[in-house]
């Protein structure tokens, strides 16, 4: 501060002695003279810092909804943060339909998991960062578009949109491009590389994202292949959210009394093979403390890749100590059929399994 009043006084003495011209001259060699009669005095001033905002911190834009300051995984509003396939709710070394976890190779068959999966289990942002956090919906990122202003320019030399509500608050989404392998990622830090998924369903292999392409001049809706790594930028309800990871240190204490088994049926079978038509009695036992959600059950050829439908209709609670009996029958003859129970606790989705054996 005293170099800018020591300069401030040389201009004003020199002004006064000489009663000449100020010439203000630019880097870019661009001068501006004012005659010094009209000039009253001259003051300097710092340029304002660009503000600094924590990672997980809510963002008020006068929207429908508060927004995250940056990307799930990310400490900083210019990271990338982590990709998610969608519907997947942790990175992966890479991103293909064969290790899309929604997708069967051998049917070519994608798994449908809701046309809408904010807040659910399959929801990264809400199973990473707590339940005050989940992905935005289609229209959530279409009202961003629609009424803030996108600028294309830097935080730390970091490429990314600086998105400016009405309000005059913002937040900086970064070309984070597509996880590809990891430390590898496509289009990042161009304006093509800007993405985000949105929680929405386009089609079976497709979900809608906030893309832009190269034939666009500013940021739109578009849709992306569900097996894609893609960044997500969470939104919240609550104006105190707080951002941190759900803890599942003790789920143990929990998924160690889950239990799957068989119970006898209708059987008919040739030469060890169980025979189509044939009906088996499963069991899910919840010998815990804690109730569960059941929301799958699927019966299946041991070794085989095809998991086969989800007989239930609708989740279903299982108290804690509860027991859940089910009647499965087979679509197909089978040697050695196995029944797989998939329910959640505490936010995460956990599987356990049972083997069928003649001996029962």
């Amino acid at each position: 501060m005293k170099k800018y009043i020591l300069l401030v006084a040389a201009v004003m003495c020199q002004l006064a002695a000489q009663a000449q011209t100020v010439n203000v001259h630019f880097k870019n060699g661009q001068k501006i003279q004012f005659p010094s009669v009209n000039v009253d005095y001259v003051d300097f001033s710092e340029k304002a810092p660009d503000p600094i905002v924590s990672a997980g911190a809510v963002v008020d834009l006068g929207l429908s909804v508060y927004w995250c300051s940056c990307n799930v995984g990310a400490e900083s509003p210019e990271e990338y943060g982590d990709y998610y396939a969608w519907g997947e709710t942790k990175p992966k070394s890479s991103y293909t339909e064969v290790n899309y976890s929604y997708y069967n190779n051998d049917t070519k068959v994608y798994t449908d998991i809701g046309e809408n999966i904010s807040g659910t289990e399959y929801d990264a942002a809400t199973v990473n960062l707590g339940s005050d956090w989940r992905m935005p919906t289609k229209a959530e990122l279409q009202e961003l578009l629609d009424k803030c202003t996108w600028e294309w320019t830097q935080i730390n030399n970091v490429n990314g949109y600086k998105v400016t509500a009405e309000n005059g608050n913002s937040i900086f989404i970064p070309a984070s491009g597509r996880g590809i392998n990891m430390g590898q990622q496509y289009k990042a830090g161009e304006k093509e590389g800007l993405g985000l998924w949105s929680s929405n369903s386009y089609r079976d292999a497709n979900a809608n994202t906030l893309d832009n392409g190269v034939s666009f001049n500013k940021p739109y809706i578009d849709n992306d292949p569900k097996y894609w790594g893609i960044a997500i930028r969470p939104v919240t309800t609550n104006p105190n959210a707080q951002g941190g990871p759900v803890d599942h240190t003790n789920d143990y204490l929990v998924t160690d009394k889950i239990a799957a088994s068989f119970a006898g049926g209708a059987i008919s079978s040739i030469n060890g093979r169980i025979m189509s038509g044939s009906s088996l009695n499963v069991k899910f036992t919840n010998g815990s403390e804690e109730p569960v959600t059941l929301i799958g059950v699927q019966l299946y050829e041991q070794g085989s890749t095809d998991k086969g439908s989800n007989i239930l209709k609708a989740e279903e609670e299982v108290a804690a100590g509860e027991n859940k009996a089910y009647t499965l029958t087979l679509n197909t003859s089978m040697t050695t059929p196995v029944v797989c129970f998939t329910y959640r606790y505490n936010k995460k989705k956990y599987t356990v399994e049972a083997t069928y054996s003649s001996s029962l």
